[in-house]
């Protein structure tokens, strides 16, 4: 692995980060099923407002960028859990599609969760698509458990 540094993400970087988290979560959503293409990208937007008000000053959320040889490689949004007192959730982890498999999203997520603990957290979460098998790897790797499984039979029309 390059010389990896992880640091804050900037107002910039978050800018670029959140119209493109926006779109690329409405598009999971939709192939997920779980939202119309009509409705996804307004539904993300509204989710990921809510979420970040503020952008990276939003109190209680973390956003962490990953630069390996001064380019940026990925970053991990991360914050505390909707309704939990302790627990913390990673929102977002990505690592930038020609940088992949060399170890970068295990030291963003490895930095999640020292972030989660210096701040008091007793657990950190995640979600992940059924269809993401290395993300699935990497989580079950690093001694995340499953906690829920939502699944769907598509009928056809």
């Amino acid at each position: 692995m390059a010389d990896l540094r992880i640091r804050a993400m900037t107002q910039d970087e978050f800018d670029v980060y959140r119209r493109r988290a926006i779109r690329e979560y409405a598009a999971e959503h939709v192939r997920a099923g779980t939202w119309s293409h009509e409705e996804a990208e307004q539904r993300a937007a509204k989710e990921t407002d809510d979420l970040l008000p503020d952008g990276v000053n939003t109190a209680g959320m973390v956003l962490l960028v990953a630069e390996a040889d001064g380019e940026l490689v990925g970053l991990v949004w991360l914050g505390r859990a909707p309704g939990q007192r302790v627990g913390w959730w990673i929102y977002d982890i990505e690592v930038v599609p020609g940088q992949r498999r060399r170890g970068y999203a295990r030291a963003l997520l490895e930095a999640a969760e020292r972030e989660a603990q210096r701040r008091g957290a007793d657990s950190l979460g995640l979600n992940v698509f059924g269809g993401n098998d290395a993300a699935r790897r990497l989580y079950e790797s690093s001694g995340y458990q499953v906690t829920s499984i939502q699944m769907r039979k598509r009928f056809a029309s």
